[in-house]
């Protein structure tokens, strides 16, 4: 099971990150336990850590989204949604569209969210 490194001594699962959101030059780590963790990192650092581009991807300046944690999306008044396991909405950003939607034509999941979205 991969981790990430929060501090030196502190790390978290990647399987139990929804997502990260950028608060400047801090990061807040959004768990599937309800728990929000800000690390003294930027948002860039911590996809670097991360280091898996299939499963955390990047939708906005502000967020990073883990796939395994959607429920699907939908378009919104020109825009694209997307919907979380606990309810939370985000909004991807229009330069990171086609980056979004390369990603989830490679992910496994994609499948079901295709059939779910529609």
């Amino acid at each position: 099971m991969k981790k990430l490194y929060l501090t030196k001594s502190s790390q978290i699962a990647l399987n139990e990150i929804l997502y990260l959101k950028s608060d400047e030059n801090y990061t807040t780590v959004h768990t599937t336990n309800q728990e929000r963790l800000l690390v003294a990192r930027t948002l860039r650092v911590m996809q670097e850590r991360i280091n898996d581009e299939f499963t955390f991807i990047r939708i906005s300046n502000n967020h990073v989204v883990n796939i395994a944690f959607m429920n699907g999306w939908r378009k919104e008044d020109k825009k694209l949604v997307i919907i979380l396991e606990d309810g939370q909405e985000l909004i991807v950003s229009r330069r990171r569209i086609s980056e979004f939607r390369e990603a989830i034509r490679k992910t496994p999941k994609a499948i079901l969210l295709k059939k779910t979205a529609r």
